[in-house]
């Protein structure tokens, strides 16, 4: 079982002044020594702010417990929004506050596991290594998509709509992500303010401000906000960048491009498009690839891909990494995760943020999808300790962060350091705005996910051959999964 720490001294910090703040209403104004006219009376209407509470027992005390949140990642070294260093950045210090203060607030210490390596599984193996000893290792989780979707779908996760005292209709957690991936009703996992994983690794479109002005290209924010930043837009543009910087008539990472990219950017075009490779449709998972939004994205971004004015990163030559390249000045348009944003703060690039492109203007908004391998969702273990430990500590950390660690990673973080233009921030609240979660790039249905990166990687726009020919397994996929969902057993 799952050990509790019995601590010799809990010192309980009155942290005044965060909790609660005393306003006194403002007084009359009104002149009383004035003459008394017949004016009429306006009277103002009284409107009534309603304030989202934080609705866990107040006197809850756990003397000590040792709350174990197991993180896991497809990387080596990524950051954990559970864990802080000592670096003096507000980052640090914001998760160091938030962790304090749920600790002292409900006697608990914050332990975190960390099981990060580029081989995937890794959180099966300790969550079936758990179960099959007996114990409750873990209370909460932060997971690697692919693996907490296989945890999911192997009964190891509790749904979170039945945790005590977690309330995903609160602002704190993620009401797009509650939408897209669940399943019959359930929600095996989500996100929030309490991870910035997420939005870290959440697609955008970067460009290079000192090419545009050099090409004369009209305002790119006001092409975002009127509606009209397509693919067939952005193509148009990276056409007008081609350069054979060394004159060795060789394209490669030494010369200049309109865009670089990378295999996983088809999928997330096609997820800009407002398209996934499947979606919830009356509580159910069904495929949404195959239909003409999804060709046309394929034929459209495909065949930019074709022209000499885009390289992928991934299949290149020259010996110049991408981020070198776009430092160097080397493309007008980047399609990257907005975790890279920090390789450029401390240089001279000039650059701006918007989001992937539409389809076409007749598109209603913009939407951007998350990069599988790196994206992480919070979960409940079903094998735990206590529902109530889980579900009370869970709500208060997703609410303190709201508080606490958002303003710092948004305000001071993403918006302070890495975002050099007001306009940039209005582009960003369109991104997190109008995320798009793929549950069948998660699930890996069909091995979609990476048969759209063949494509782009062969810059072949074949996509009804490789529809076709992965479908039969995409719909047995299917039929497992749902099959699991609906009865709670496997299929």
């Amino acid at each position: 079982m799952k050990r509790r720490i019995v601590c010799l001294m809990l010192a309980i910090l009155c942290l005044a002044g965060v909790f609660a703040s005393c306003s006194t209403p403002s007084g009359d104004n009104k002149d009383t020594t004035a003459a008394v006219t017949d004016a009429p009376v306006t009277t103002e209407p009284v409107t009534t702010e309603y304030v989202e509470t934080l609705e866990v027992p107040e006197d809850y005390f756990l003397d000590g417990y040792e709350y174990t949140i197991l993180c896991t990642a497809l990387m080596t070294n990524p950051p954990t929004p559970f864990k802080f260093s000592d670096t003096g950045l507000v980052l640090d210090e914001a998760v160091y506050r938030r962790n304090t203060l749920v600790e002292d607030t409900y006697g608990i210490v914050i332990e975190v596991i960390e099981e990060y390596s580029t081989k995937a599984g890794k959180a099966v193996e300790r969550l079936t290594a758990n179960r099959n000893a007996g114990d409750t290792l873990y209370d909460a989780g932060l997971i690697d998509v692919f693996g907490v979707c296989q945890l999911a779908h192997s009964g190891y996760l509790s749904d979170m709509q039945d945790v005590p005292y977690i309330e995903l209709e609160k602002s704190w957690w993620d009401q797009n992500a509650t939408r897209d991936t669940s399943i019959f009703g359930k929600t095996y996992f989500t996100t929030g303010d309490i991870s910035y994983l997420d939005k870290e690794y959440t697609f955008a479109t970067i460009f290079n401000k000192a090419i545009a002005r050099e090409k004369g290209l009209e305002d790119l924010y006001a092409i975002v906000r009127e509606g009209k930043w397509t693919v067939d837009v952005m193509a148009d543009m990276c056409k007008l960048v081609s350069e054979d910087l060394n004159g060795d008539d060789i394209l490669d990472s030494n010369d200049k491009y309109g865009l670089i990219t990378w295999d996983a950017m088809l999928t997330a075009s096609i997820n800009g498009s407002g398209n996934t490779i499947s979606y919830i449709e009356d509580d159910t998972l069904v495929l949404g690839l195959n239909n003409e939004e999804v060709i046309s994205m394929v034929e459209k971004y495909v065949g930019l891909a074709q022209h000499q004015s885009v390289i992928n990163f991934q299949h290149m030559s020259g010996g110049v990494s991408w981020d070198n390249m776009y430092k160097n000045g080397q493309a007008l348009f980047l399609h990257e995760y907005l975790k890279a944003l920090p390789l450029f703060r401390d240089t001279d690039l000039e650059y701006g943020i918007l989001p992937m492109p539409k389809l076409s203007e007749d598109q209603e908004n913009y939407y951007c999808g998350f990069a599988g391998y790196q994206t992480a969702m919070y979960c409940i273990p079903a094998d735990i300790e206590d529902e109530e430990i889980s579900g009370i500590i869970s709500e208060a950390m997703a609410y303190h962060s709201k508080e606490i660690v958002t303003p710092a990673y948004y305000d001071r973080t993403l918006i302070g350091r890495n975002v050099q233009d007001p306009e940039s921030e209005e582009t960003l609240n369109i991104i997190f705005a109008n995320r798009i979660y793929d549950l069948g790039l998660f699930y890996k249905i069909g091995t979609y996910g990476t048969q759209l990166g063949y494509l782009l990687r062969d810059k072949s726009t074949d996509f009804s051959s490789m529809y076709a020919k992965f479908e039969r397994a995409a719909n047995a996929d299917l039929k497992r999964i749902n099959g699991f969902f609906a009865s709670g057993e496997e299929e």
